[in-house]
């Protein structure tokens, strides 16, 4: 038979162990929360580096790396989407489609401009479309992260 202090000391586990397991970790939503959040925080952090870059003869090589973070980032927040909470999954899904669709835009100018025989003028011509794109990108995202409470 178990005393009272047997007893005591297995209540005691218990409740550590109980303690200790519901402190453990986040649920999947809150997981998936973060997960966007962070993407959504790098995708601002790039789209403020195109929006910042000069136009010039060196702009299509620089603009690539900051359109290859951004499409990583929406593949991390894709990968996140089944994991959220309903209503911010439709909002996410939203602001993510319409993102892409502004992304392979800006994409699209970039390279016609960087084939073009005279770069800097196409470049300059473009400038207009990479400027509002840009700016269509930064205002979707802004939503999201506001829908999602990011900080």
């Amino acid at each position: 038979m178990f005393s009272i202090f047997d007893k005591a000391v297995a209540v005691a586990a218990l409740a550590v162990i109980s303690f200790a397991l519901a402190g453990c970790g986040e649920s999947s939503q809150e997981k998936a929360t973060k997960q966007v959040c962070a993407a959504t925080s790098e995708i601002s952090t790039q789209i403020k580096k195109l929006e910042n870059l000069p136009i010039s003869t060196s702009f299509p090589a620089e603009a690539k790396g900051g359109i290859e973070a951004i499409s990583k980032s929406v593949n991390e927040v894709k990968s996140a989407e089944p994991n959220l909470e309903s209503e911010r999954t439709e909002e996410v899904n939203a602001a993510t489609q319409t993102f892409e669709i502004e992304l392979a835009v800006l994409t699209a100018n970039v390279a016609s401009a960087a084939t073009s025989s005279n770069l800097e003028t196409a470049l300059k011509s473009a400038e207009p479309q990479f400027r509002a794109a840009l700016s269509k990108l930064g205002t979707d995202y802004k939503k999201a992260r506001k829908a999602l409470n990011c900080s």
